[in-house]
């Protein structure tokens, strides 16, 4: 397994220190240190690269800019399993990576926390300390998790620091950066005490100021407050591609493992397309599936998701349990999106969710009287033991009395949840049809689609179709 590690260190005028923590980070077991330089006059890069870091130049100024440029670099061709970001002021130890990394496997981010002990005398001024504390503070109580520093010192594995999207260009970033995983329910974050010392030169460019260091806190509060905010749900609700028991109009065409086969293609295309509207939206993917099914969807649809049993059995059972969970997360909107949807395009969810801005809820129609997907708004629920308890079975019985008495399948799911969500109070915009996949008839227009689509929309369904140029169905091949 790969398991290098590089170092990113956002530097400004840092002369005195960063050969010192360069040669530090590469004894200590750093593969490659890249120095991102903001402009220095001081002869930091030369320095530095003498020391033997890969000195990167960044125009832009903002510590986030660099982090996020030194990050970039760190992760192409995917050369390193995780990446450390450290100050280049001599503040944080290098001799500390190895213990930082060692904590590795038994989390997605590793912060080095900064304990009054472990702490320089002069390190950290008063009004940092106040200010790192208050931040902290917020991120804990809006996510639960507990968050006592925000360091300069830290190592994320790779694929979550990927997974997380980060745009923050300055001092937030690793505001943005905790804040973010924070709200990732099944990223662990461990805190592994480290010292912090002195700055070895140079002037700090937040915390030696009191004007800057107010400024920063101002930002830094900001953003972990909106960072911090209940995340909107995209659910799919899955089936786990078993023959006989998915697409069973399509058995007579493809036969029983072929209209599994063709499921489980799709499923895993519509995945991908809800993953990536997910990632822009700021929402979290979940799964909703069967006990018995859970494990060989999740496998499916690969990591990075949510995912929860249905409540109750049948399709108005798992739609009612993606909106109760939604609502048990704290989030005040979710969508959920049919599996059958291979080439549905990221913006259409995006769109979508906009709709619910100024109605309370969305539905999508599909051509055959269906509709492949449903969106809803409510009243965000608050985290006191005796009034959620209370708006979680109101909202609850306004979802069942919406799906319970709906022939789900037929073509009259989209007339009768339309009318069904008007009297349970609900206002609800139409969203743009778009075709599912039900009939060899809907397999047809499929292939005429992908013919014309960019070459990377839906390729696991693509692929089938090209396997199966000769199955009984029309249209020949993608």
């Amino acid at each position: 397994m790969n398991d290098r590690l590089a170092a990113v260190i956002p530097a400004l005028n840092e002369a005195t220190a960063i050969g010192d923590l360069v040669r530090g980070l590469r004894a200590s077991g750093a593969c490659c240190v890249y120095v991102v330089d903001g402009g220095s006059s001081d002869g930091t890069p030369e320095l530095a690269a003498t020391a033997g870091a890969k000195v990167v130049d960044e125009a832009r100024r903002g510590y986030g800019h660099a982090c996020l440029t030194g990050a970039e670099i760190a992760q192409q061709g995917h050369q390193h399993h995780a990446v450390a970001f450290l100050d280049g002021d001599g503040s944080c130890d290098p001799a500390e990576l190895p213990r930082l990394r060692a904590a590795l496997p038994t989390a997605e981010l590793v912060l080095g926390r900064r304990r009054p002990r472990d702490t320089e005398p002069g390190a950290m001024p008063l009004h940092a300390r106040l200010g790192n504390v208050l931040v902290a503070a917020i991120i804990t109580l809006r996510t639960g998790r507990r968050v006592r520093d925000l360091p300069p010192f830290k190592v994320v594995r790779a694929e979550f620091l990927k997974r997380l999207n980060l745009d923050a260009v300055g001092y937030g970033w690793t505001v943005q950066l905790i804040s973010r995983a924070a709200t990732e329910r099944s990223a662990r974050i461990r805190e592994v005490p480290v010292r912090f010392l002195r700055r070895r030169g140079g002037v700090s460019k937040v915390a030696g100021r009191l004007q800057a260091s107010g400024l920063a806190a101002i930002a830094m509060v900001r953003t972990a407050w909106t960072e911090t905010a209940p995340r909107p749900i995209i659910a799919i609700v899955a089936k786990a591609p078993r023959a006989g028991e998915v697409k069973t109009r399509l058995i007579q065409h493809l036969g029983g493992d072929g209209a599994a086969e063709m499921w489980s293609a799709s499923l895993v295309d519509t995945a991908a397309v809800v993953h990536v509207a997910a990632a822009d939206l700021r929402a979290i993917p979940l799964i909703v599936a069967r006990g018995s099914e859970r494990a060989e969807v999740a496998a499916l649809v690969g990591p990075g998701w949510h995912s929860v049993v249905q409540g109750r059995p049948g399709l108005d059972g798992a739609i009612a349990t993606a909106f109760e969970t939604a609502a048990k997360l704290g989030t005040d909107r979710a969508l959920v999106v049919s599996g059958d949807n291979p080439d549905l395009p990221p913006g259409h969810l995006a769109a979508a969710f906009r709709q619910l801005d100024d109605a309370n809820a969305v539905l999508g129609p599909t051509e055959d009287g269906g509709y492949h997907l449903v969106g809803l708004r409510w009243r965000a629920i608050p985290p006191i033991p005796l009034v959620s308890g209370f708006l979680l079975r109101r909202l609850r019985r306004r979802v069942r009395l919406a799906f319970d008495a709906v022939p789900m399948g037929s073509d009259r799911a989209l007339d009768r949840t339309h009318r069904a969500l008007r009297q349970s109070g609900f206002d609800v915009a139409m969203s743009p049809t778009w075709p599912d996949v039900d009939t060899s008839e809907d397999l047809r227009h499929l292939v005429a689609r992908l013919a014309v689509a960019p070459a990377d929309v839906a390729p696991r369904t693509r692929a089938w179709l090209r396997a199966h140029d000769s199955s009984p169905f029309p249209g020949g091949s993608a």
